[in-house]
């Protein structure tokens, strides 16, 4: 979301990387070439493409950052309809030849995009539906996906024939209490904008749990001079004012008009009844079996196909979905996970499956074989590579997340020899028995590297993960890891341990910021439950290092 919540604990990780300027030129290139084939199907990867130089350029404050703004322009003029395809690619094409394609930037995936299904147009639907009239506008976008949502806003009101100004900003400070500040240019563009009547659009996703970031750029306007009234805060979904934790939130929130985009409108033909929000369990759980936990808010969408014969989930937009459908098919091709039925609007979709969940009392011989050849078969098909901030992250996660459950200090060190994209969900709720000693599982593509813990890494991460979660111990946990050595070739019984530590560390940490967004419910006291379980586990391993 807008604002990583760090408060009790770390379970969010950077997600910045360092690209070169050249690749992310000719991935954009390439994406505005497919445009001239089928510009209604390409043109999606194209904004996203675009929206993430646009970004990259302005964050390092580089002179060519106005030629990447006005390609993003050209290309959400074309999404929208503004302009025809020949004109406005041609003039794209020629404008990315003025960027230069020397040094490093630094990119960032747009969340809603990459994992909650917000499509860049609903933000073009907004304005329209929000029934906007004005003179003018000035349209502010808030760094990251605020980039690309900005230049689709601007783009409708050009094609309202609304005349209109577009910049975008990066907030700064603490998440709870950030601070925008415009660049002189910025002021001056503001002062002009102050005086033809405009109307001032702050584009971003979310809020977030503070709402800091959308507040600290309301606030920099009314020190420009800015009348409350022309200010409208364009978000994803209505927030509860008293819910937000910045300073003064629910009164500084109210002094402005805000328009919410809402529910995804942009779905499979298909789709018919939402199971978002951890209502999957009412459908796909047997009645009377208890319910596992889940951050509902946080949860991908899904949705029950109109026959009631497949689930929908959503994988992402443009690239980001693109990388996540490679692995579905990888992961069904091995039978390893559920048959893949492919991709549409961004949702993947599989046969529904209504067997029940696992529980730590299935586990078997047979399965543990199954398990470790699966955990094997990862660091081949999923194979990546990982920087020393990669892990240097992880480790920062383990240490401030114990520190701050038991008070110690930790030294801990995670080595990395075996890099992959992990599953990062070994619980026995997402396994499935499948019959004749066969199993599948599922929610196996899209949390190895999300915007939460571990990100890439040793496939430690699900060796430790299994044998928390399976409460595999003595020969159990001896013949699973010998059975992995087997298939893999890799030996990780010496750095399993450190593992295990980080794993609890990150576990506790989500389940307890998990239970703080849903008080009161039952999901509440299951996410609890579930935190003091990976407590005691973390006790059991910290204990003996002498906390």
């Amino acid at each position: 979301m807008a604002e990583k919540a760090t408060a009790g604990g770390l379970v969010y990780r950077e997600g910045k990387e360092q690209v070169s300027s050249a690749l992310l030129l000719r991935e954009l290139s390439s994406a505005v070439a497919k445009l001239s084939a089928n510009p209604q199907e390409a043109y999606l990867g194209a904004l996203l493409r675009a929206g993430e130089l646009e970004c990259a350029l302005s964050d390092a404050a580089r002179d060519d950052a106005i030629f990447g703004a006005a390609v993003i322009d050209l290309i959400a003029d074309l999404a929208c309809g503004v302009e025809y395809s020949g004109p406005a690619i041609q003039n794209a094409q020629a404008l990315l030849v003025k960027i230069s394609a020397s040094g490093k930037l630094t990119v960032s995936r747009p969340e809603g995009f990459a994992y909650y299904a917000l499509h860049p147009l609903d933000f073009a639907d907004l304005i329209s539906a929000s029934r906007i009239v004005a003179l003018a506008a000035f349209v502010v976008g808030i760094r990251s996906i605020g980039t690309t949502l900005s230049a689709v806003v601007a783009a409708r009101l050009r094609g309202m024939h609304i005349p209109v100004q577009r910049t975008t900003v990066r907030p700064f400070g603490h998440p709870y209490d950030r601070r925008t500040e415009f660049r002189p240019e910025q002021r001056i563009a503001i002062s002009k904008a102050l005086g033809n009547g405009s109307v001032f659009l702050i584009c971003d996703e979310g809020p977030g749990r503070s709402g800091s970031s959308f507040l600290s750029v309301a606030d920099a306007l009314e020190r420009e001079g800015l009348s409350r009234e022309r200010i409208v805060l364009l978000c994803s979904h209505e927030p509860d004012p008293e819910a937000l934790c910045a300073p003064d939130a629910a009164a500084r929130w109210r002094r402005y008009r805000c328009a919410a985009n809402g529910m995804p409108k942009r779905l499979p033909p298909e789709a018919g009844e939402c199971l978002g929000g951890g209502e999957w369990r009412r459908v796909l759980i047997p009645t009377g079996v208890p319910w596992s936990a889940t951050w509902p808010q946080l949860e991908r969408l899904k949705y029950l196909s109109r026959d009631s014969s497949a689930v929908f989930k959503f994988e992402g937009y443009g690239p980001y979905g693109e990388t996540v459908r490679r692995r579905e098919e990888s992961l069904s091709e091995s039978r390893f996970g559920l048959k893949y039925l492919g991709q549409t609007s961004g949702f993947g979709s599989h046969p529904l499956l209504r067997e029940p969940e696992m529980s730590a009392a299935d586990v078997s011989p047979a399965f543990l074989t199954h398990m470790a050849r699966y955990c094997a078969w990862r660091t081949i098909q999923f194979k990546t590579d990982v920087s020393d901030r990669h892990v240097h992250q992880l480790e920062t996660m383990a240490a401030t997340n114990l520190e701050s459950e038991f008070g110690c200090l930790l030294d801990l060190r995670l080595p990395v020899e075996r890099l992959a994209i992990c599953d990062a969900r070994m619980q026995p709720s997402k396994w499935r028995a499948a019959g004749d000693d066969s199993w599948v599982k599922l929610d196996a593509s899209t949390h190895g590297d999300d915007h939460f813990f571990p990100g890439p890494t040793d496939i430690a991460w699900d060796l430790a993960g299994a044998c928390v979660e399976w409460n595999l111990t003595g020969q159990c946990r001896q013949s699973f890891l010998n059975e992995y050595r087997r298939a893999s070739g890799d030996k990780p019984f010496t750095r399993l341990p450190e593992y295990e530590l980080a794993y609890v560390a990150f576990r506790l940490a989500w389940c307890r910021m998990a239970a703080s967004s849903v008080q009161g419910t039952e999901d509440e006291t299951r996410l609890l439950r579930e935190y003091q379980r990976y407590r005691s586990a973390a006790e059991l391993r910290v204990k003996p290092r002498g906390a």
